[in-house]
């Protein structure tokens, strides 16, 4: 599974890389095949190599990282649920369970580290495949503009709404779970279902927190299971 990237190069070069060949053309021959410069091609090969689709040795040739073809959701991207369910071949459809405006409180309930007394909006949305309960997410942005928030927005486009940060990185832990109560009645589920709950801080370049999330995801279909893709050695 494989959401089609906005770079034109990068894409052309996908292309080819899901074709059955042993190992990519060369460089200046991946120029003239996609119209582009020698620098560009060489740009987004690095990029490819650092999201290990590629694997690049210098005098040698750009071998394919041909296991990536049966992944599915990689948790070291950015990623939107809809199009990665769409991608798997699944129809996605969301849902906002609930949107509210609040004063962060003390108490055990809290997965974040925000300053209690902090203004947010606080959403719950859901995500389903074909119409089957697929991910639950809360979301917790901080207020510091008076705007006017679309909640159905990604968590991305409220925190830069809502706070003014532009999302760089996102630190994610995960934990083994059984499901609480009100998440197993929104989930469809039984409670006590082990799950996998993914808790995330986005926060800018300048270490401005954009928001806090925790996603719980039930056991995934085909195409959609989480992985993650390291690089190990040079």
């Amino acid at each position: 599974m494989r959401v089609p990237d906005p770079d034109p190069i990068i894409e052309g070069i996908l292309a080819l890389w899901s074709s059955e060949a042993a190992a990519l053309p060369s460089e200046p021959r991946l120029a003239e095949m996609l119209g582009a410069s020698r620098n560009s091609v060489r740009e987004a090969l690095v990029r490819l190599e650092e999201r290990g689709y590629v694997h690049r040795t210098q005098g040698a040739r750009t071998t394919p990282n041909r296991r990536l073809a049966g992944v599915g959701r990689r948790i070291d991207q950015q990623f939107d649920h809809s199009l990665s369910i769409r991608s798997a071949g699944y129809e996605p459809s969301l849902e906002l369970v609930s949107s509210d405006r609040l004063e962060l409180t003390p108490g055990s309930h809290r997965f974040d580290d925000l300053p209690d007394g902090t203004s947010v909006l606080r959403t719950v949305k859901m995500w389903r495949a074909d119409g089957a309960p697929y991910a639950l997410a809360e979301d917790l942005v901080p207020l510091q503009r008076d705007a006017t928030l679309d909640a159905h927005r990604p968590v991305f486009d409220l925190a830069e709404a809502a706070n003014g940060v532009r999302v760089a990185w996102e630190t994610v832990w995960m934990e083994a779970i059984g499901l609480d109560a009100e998440r197993s009645r929104l989930l469809s589920s039984s409670p006590g279902t082990p799950v996998i709950e993914m808790t995330y801080c986005g926060y800018g370049a300048d270490d401005a927190i954009g928001y806090w999330s925790r996603e719980v995801q039930l056991p995934a279909p085909e195409g959609l299971r989480n992985a993650l893709i390291r690089r190990v050695r040079s």
